[in-house]
């Protein structure tokens, strides 16, 4: 793939994304940060069709316009539903009013584009950038965060041999089989795909590139907890803590290191806690079997603002990223470029082919422990706790291993030169 020049040419780029600025999504802010780079340094002419921030505060809301310019991208809201997230009914009802407004202004009234980036959510939104190459001929490159109906079926939303299970991966055959490009996160996501469509004669497998997410390289740095105002007022300086920062999903794996704090309270290390910061489907029943099992040394916080993020991604010692074996290969955390960013060990709990855990073998950044080896993670928590010299070495690790990789230039780099390629072959 090329290596273009910052400022080498302008070409016109349409994001298809339902999270965008100023939602503090992770998707969003990646998104953003992506559009306005590409449209800074490499000079695209970016444009984003996307929906209303969809805020944990209820009263901002509706404060946005529905069209502004933001760092020189002309951001288009459209006025579908913002439900509950957290419900899957609810969220069904977001996915299709948001993809039926974006079809319509596709097709009725926007611009001509040189390319369409469509992300995999909501998950029937590629649809739209597969008729829309077929009814007005533009490339679209397909950013893979998740794979369906894979995840749906792996969470049990869906019969694996269903109706609906089937009916929707033979809707996407296409979806994958006309995109210029195909963008997933890691190499297991691209095994996973590759084998998924092994089958298909008319699939391209070389269309396939593996483009990592990242973290600004400049707001996560590495922070001593003794010098970190939020450490201090939530009580991680003076205890080893292991910190879950993100979505408490339906697909995120926390039981294992909540067990183990349990395991090592009833060892007598009082000194060891897990500190989970964040909302999702999965919080409330967590906070509930913590307190039946009467887990003294698991703590929740509400999410915290975007701009904390610099004290809340570093307040503590060692950094858990928990993802159910079941999703190996259809996603990747991003807590993993966040945990890299802050310079602390990983504890990946995954599968044992899942790119977190490559990425902490390869980089001696961390531990890997299999999913429900309470013992294992026990383990590793107080062997860190009594030994913090081999915390720092990890720690140190791990921010070379994201500065080699996982940085916002590493990323704009590649997707410009990917953009270059579609845009000069058709």
């Amino acid at each position: 793939m090329g290596s273009p020049q910052e400022g080498e040419s302008s070409k016109t780029l349409t994001v298809l994304t339902e999270y965008f600025h100023p939602e503090e999504a992770s998707t969003a802010q990646l998104l953003t940060e992506l559009a306005t780079g590409l449209q800074q340094r490499y000079e695209f002419d970016v444009s984003v069709l996307t929906s209303h921030p969809n805020y944990h505060d209820e009263d901002r809301r509706m404060s946005v316009p529905r069209r502004e310019t933001h760092e020189g991208v002309v951001i288009e809201r459209l006025r579908s539903t913002r439900f509950d997230k957290d419900s899957i009914p609810l969220r069904v009802v977001n996915w299709i009013t948001f993809t039926v407004l974006a079809l319509v202004r596709l097709l009725c009234g926007h611009s001509d584009d040189d390319a369409v980036l469509v992300l995999s959510n909501p998950p029937i939104l590629p649809l739209i950038a597969w008729v829309n190459h077929k009814i007005r001929g533009v490339p679209y490159v397909y950013l893979v965060y998740d794979v369906y109906p894979d995840m749906a079926v792996e969470l049990g939303y869906l019969e694996r041999n269903g109706i609906v299970a089937r009916a929707w991966d033979r809707l996407m055959r296409p979806v994958y089989r006309d995109a210029d490009r195909i963008i997933v996160l890691g190499d297991s996501m691209e095994r996973h795909l590759t084998e998924k469509l092994e089958h298909d004669s008319d699939f391209k497998p070389g269309c396939i590139e593996v483009i990592p997410n990242w973290e600004d390289e400049d707001f996560i740095e590495p922070c001593k907890k003794e010098t970190n105002d939020f450490a201090k007022e939530n009580d991680t300086v003076d205890k080893f803590t292991l910190l879950y920062s993100g979505n408490i999903g339906r697909f995120h794996e926390l039981e294992t290191a909540i067990d183990a704090i349990a395991q090592l309270e009833s060892r007598g290390r009082k000194d060891i806690q897990l500190l989970i910061i964040g909302e999702g489907a999965r919080k409330e029943e967590l906070q509930k079997e913590v307190r039946r099992r009467h887990i003294d040394n698991v703590r929740f916080l509400p999410f915290q603002p975007l701009e904390q993020l610099p004290e809340t991604l570093t307040c503590g010692d060692a950094s858990l990223v928990g993802i159910k074996p079941e999703m190996e290969g259809m996603c990747v955390s991003s807590k993993l470029y966040s945990s890299l960013a802050a310079g602390m060990p990983i504890m990946a709990v995954v599968g044992d082919g899942d790119e977190v855990a490559r990425v902490v073998r390869e980089y001696d950044c961390g531990s890997y422990v299999p999913p429900d080896d309470v013992e294992t993670a026990a383990d590793v928590l107080a062997e860190w706790a009594d030994k913090p010299e081999t915390v720092q070495d990890l720690g140190r690790n791990a921010r070379e291993c994201f500065e080699q990789r996982y940085t916002v230039d590493h990323a704009l780099r590649q997707y410009a030169g990917l953009f270059d390629e579609v845009v000069g072959s058709n």
